[in-house]
């Protein structure tokens, strides 16, 4: 594991900012060259209710945010949602935001296994439109006899 935490700790120096403030001051500073990585505390996941994190993300706030990245030309990727069973969790998204939804499956959940249910859980990725564009732009084919490995321009 040291190996693999250094290896990637190389890949990304001089390419990875970290910050620890508001994401509305982060998002500010991005531009189109950047691409943003957002993973907000889901909505259900905050409060008194569950002390898990310490505030939520203000909905009405958090999409304006993204139409604004949007309005820039930003690259993002959201994870935002999800579904267990039956249950939803998480507001819709807004259309206006055409963003690119994909359901990933993450696998039989935790919280269902401890409740004695076998429940899969299903979690929502979303791609901004300028990141869609950028990715249709590149060329992302496998060369002849490489293996195939799914990638998001594929989706």
């Amino acid at each position: 594991m040291r190996r693999e935490i250094f290896a990637v700790s190389h890949l990304f120096t001089g390419r990875v900012r970290l910050a620890s403030m508001d994401y509305k001051r982060i998002l500010a500073e991005v531009d189109k060259r950047a691409l943003v990585y957002m993973d907000p505390p889901y909505q259900g996941t905050c409060g008194k209710r569950d002390a898990r994190y310490c505030t939520g993300v203000i909905f009405d706030e958090f999409v304006e945010e993204l139409i604004d990245l949007t309005g820039r030309g930003v690259s993002f990727i959201l994870s935002y949602d999800g579904r267990t069973g039956d249950k939803t969790y998480g507001k819709p998204l807004p259309d206006r935001l055409n963003l690119h939804r994909i359901e990933l499956d993450a696998g039989r959940s935790s919280q269902s296994t401890l409740m004695g249910r076998d429940d899969v859980t299903y979690e929502s990725l979303y791609l901004s439109l300028p990141l869609v564009q950028r990715l249709a732009r590149q060329d992302v084919r496998p060369k002849p006899g490489a293996q195939r490995q799914m990638s998001l321009a594929a989706v």
